[in-house]
């Protein structure tokens, strides 16, 4: 009697090595006796390979100790479990169990791309052998059939089949699970990367109160006194007073690939604490860290050369910058209140500043918003990626936000940059770039960006209105997809090379019989006896050689399969990039009433970035026509609306 399906092999069966323990509680990892991730991984491969699985496999626990228990972190948790009276043993499983020979086959290949893995769930089912119904005895045994049963997946199986096909960690097991329990069908996305965890980078805390003002002037590098910068910022400190507390890096958490490939975090940069310790202070180390103390009783000073300052919530001053009273500044605090005029020449840096008074000089954002409640005359405020807003008017000015938004009342011969710009009122006489320009009225103004909307073009003297609406570059993209359309041409090249090739071999003597053999004995259709078990073996042997050779182009025509699929992805991803280019592109003006010049330009592949460009070059570039550039509307009058995915214009 003969049956396709065999039973499992008792638990008992299975030797295990000595990290494991099997009681009638299930399956323990002993961490005194286990070395490393690295032995747990080892057996469990062979494991796996031997076609076992782990039942009622608790999987945050097996992930944790095929991958987390380094031999140093094994040292540590099993002393503190010592400490704490707790067993040092980790349990995984409830048992563990061959999986039936003809369950293994359900389990159908993985799509793994990047950082993470889909199963496509279909129903399964398995063929058995059982006793035909109504079939009387002989000598020969009962009668027998073979009949399709419904099954469904095994999580614990699915595990230990997927290990083998290089999913080893990030499984989600609740979506696993009810794709399982839920018999769904379609395609699941279930497992994901472990991204790493970011660190902290190391820090100065500000640990003293109070501010006072300390009119000396700066010191530069090589020791001469810094006329232009004052020490503005000190509190006022006794003797053994703590000043400052390092903050200490915290590193981040490593990440994990999906085959459980360690993925090492960016390492959070440190700071030189005791480089910050000038004359008059120390650094004493202790049990709850580094801290800078006063030595003697004063103030702190702060040198501006060097940037070690301190900190406060927010600074307060009345009195205006300028030479006379505080210099240059350079603050280090989260929030900076102006009550007085910024004068010409003079340079505040730091982070959210608001100014109550006009401003003749230079604001350098390094984050947060920029408020100026009156005006902006003359005067440069640089805020690479925060919010500029002027209140008042800004005249003869320079604001350069280039990944940022600026927010003007009314403007007039000023240079303005921005990802997004809005002018509520009036712009005459500027030269203005930005992603996205929304002006009210423009009068004589060079603008350029990929999203303008103007409500009204007006007449300024005789010079007209210039409006440049900015293209992608041509050539790099359709160079990339005609670079990938050539891979996959010679992709499709090799695949029809190959064809004749495999069916050569597939006729060699033997192959074909072989190969049907072999495919019904792996079905369990048919059993062999030692006569022909022997000649199914030497046939299998003479034709070993043809076999690897068509493994090989087969192994072969997968790769190009995969390549094949990443240009064409590719391909779609570059097309879809030109196309939400030009569908974000577009030209508005409602009303024109005013000499007016609307043009394309597109901006060349190898060139910098207009928006880095020196305010020279880019003034220069605003109103520069080079070659491709093509007229859209030239005119005094009517009204202009434009896309390069819809209609060609519109005037009235």
């Amino acid at each position: 009697m003969v049956a396709n399906v065999a039973e499992s092999r008792r638990e008992g069966d299975e030797p295990l090595p000595g990290f494991i323990v099997r009681d009638e509680g299930g399956l323990w990892a002993d961490l005194p006796q286990l070395g490393s991730s690295a032995d747990f991984r080892a057996w469990v491969e062979q494991a796996f390979i031997r076609g076992i699985c782990f039942r009622g496999l608790d999987y945050p626990a097996f992930v944790r100790l095929a991958f987390d228990c380094e031999a140093g972190r094994v040292d540590d948790e099993v002393r503190a479990c010592a400490a704490a009276g707790r067993s040092p043993r980790v349990r995984f499983a409830a048992a563990i169990t061959h999986i039936l020979p003809v369950r293994i086959p359900l389990y159908r290949g993985l799509k793994i791309s990047g950082a993470r893995a889909e199963y496509l769930f279909e129903p399964v089912s398995i063929d058995c052998t059982v006793p035909r119904t109504g079939a009387g005895g002989s000598p020969d045994g009962p009668e027998f059939e073979t009949v399709t049963q419904k099954t469904r997946l095994d999580f614990d199986e699915f595990i230990a089949q997927a290990w083998l096909k290089g999913l080893r960690c990030g499984i989600d097991e609740a979506a696993l699970r009810g794709a399982i329990d839920g018999e769904h069908t379609g395609r699941v996305v279930i497992a994901h990367a472990v991204p790493p965890g970011a660190g902290c980078d190391a820090g100065v805390e500000e640990l003293s109160a109070g501010l006072h003002r300390d009119d000396a002037p700066g010191l530069l590098p090589d020791g001469r006194v810094n006329l232009a910068s004052f020490r503005n910022r000190f509190p006022q400190i006794r003797a053994g007073e703590r000043l400052l507390r390092k903050v200490p890096l915290v590193l981040g958490e490593a990440g994990r690939e999906l085959d459980g490939r360690a993925v090492a975090p960016a390492l959070p940069k440190d700071v030189d604490f005791a480089a910050l310790a000038g004359a008059g202070t120390r650094v004493e180390s202790g049990p709850d860290g580094e801290f800078m103390i006063a030595t003697i009783d004063g103030f702190l000073d702060i040198d501006d050369a060097s940037s070690k300052v301190s900190v406060t919530e927010k600074i307060v001053n009345r009195a205006g910058v300028s030479l006379r009273t505080t210099g240059d500044l350079v603050l280090m605090g989260d929030d900076y209140e102006e009550h007085g005029e910024i004068q010409e020449g003079r340079v505040v840096e730091g982070f959210n500043m608001t100014s109550f008074a006009d401003v003749f000089g230079k604001l350098v954002s390094r984050g947060g918003a920029v408020v100026l409640k009156k005006n902006l005359s003359g005067g440069v405020i640089v805020s690479p990626g925060g919010q500029v807003a002027v209140e008042g008017r800004a005249s003869g000015a320079t604001i350069l936000a280039p990944e940022g938004e600026v927010t003007l009342q009314h403007a007039e011969n000023s240079l303005i940059v921005g990802r997004r710009v809005v002018i509520r009122e009036r712009a005459v006489g500027c030269d203005i770039l930005a992603e996205e320009l929304e002006i009210a009225l423009a009068e004589a103004s060079v603008l350029a960006g990929r999203r303008i909307a103007i409500a009204q073009v007006r007449p300024h003297g005789p010079a007209e209105t210039v409006v440049s609406v900015l293209l992608p570059p041509e050539d790099t993209q359709g160079e990339l997809i005609t670079a990938a359309r050539a891979q996959l041409a010679e992709l499709q090249a090799a695949d029809e090379q190959a064809k004749p090739t495999m069916e050569t071999l597939r006729t060699r003597p033997g192959v074909a019989n072989y190969l049907t053999v072999a495919a019904r004995l792996h079905r369990q259709e048919i059993v062999l006896n030692a006569e022909q078990q022997a000649a199914f073996h030497k046939l299998r042997d003479s034709v070993t050689p043809v076999l690897r050779a068509m493994a090989q182009l087969s192994e072969q025509g997968k790769a190009r399969a995969a390549q094949r699929e990443k240009l064409l992805a590719a391909i779609a991803g570059v097309e879809a990039a030109r196309q939400a280019a030009v569908a974000s592109i577009r030209c508005r003006i409602a009303d024109v009433a005013g000499d007016l010049i609307v043009r394309t330009r597109h901006l060349a592949a190898d060139a910098k970035a207009p928006q880095g460009l020196a305010p020279g070059e880019l003034r220069a570039f605003l109103r520069a026509t080079p070659g491709g550039s093509r007229p859209l509307f030239s005119g005094c009058s009517g009204s202009f609306d434009w896309s390069p995915a819809g209609s060609a214009g519109r005037t009235d």
